[in-house]
């Protein structure tokens, strides 16, 4: 019998670009809730130092469509694919963000290790929080 995994999963990076930052995060936050959750995505976006890094996990298509997306976004440049495989299944239920705008570093570091605590160690080590 021949397996095969359901759902896309991709790790990237990328560098945040634009005037004002605080301003296309909360707008990069506010489509991302409204996008992936319609799109049947899940993940988690971490924003710290001027960086995006960023889970995608769900459907094959939709995964690939929201990358595609993201990466005609004038916001993001850099982006590096870090890891890209396919699952069984999803490590996060709901859409997670850590290092959201007016956090402080500390509390946002806390926000990710709590968000991760069961993450499998293939997801960890590309959200290095100590």
């Amino acid at each position: 019998m021949i397996h095969v995994s359901a759902f896309r999963r991709v790790i990237y990076t990328s560098r945040a670009v634009g005037d004002d930052e605080r301003a296309d995060h909360q707008a990069i936050l506010s489509a991302s809730r409204r996008n992936n959750g319609m799109d049947g995505i899940s993940g988690l976006l971490w924003i710290g130092d001027g960086e995006y890094r960023q889970l995608l996990e769900g459907p094959a298509d939709s995964v690939r469509e929201t990358l595609s997306r993201i990466m005609r976004d004038p916001r993001h440049a850099d982006i590096r694919i870090l890891d890209d495989r396919m699952t069984d299944g999803l490590e996060f239920g709901e859409w997670a963000m850590a290092g959201l705008p007016g956090d402080q570093p500390a509390e946002a570091a806390e926000r990710l290790r709590l968000l991760l605590r069961n993450a499998d160690p293939t997801i960890r080590q590309f959200f290095p929080v100590d």
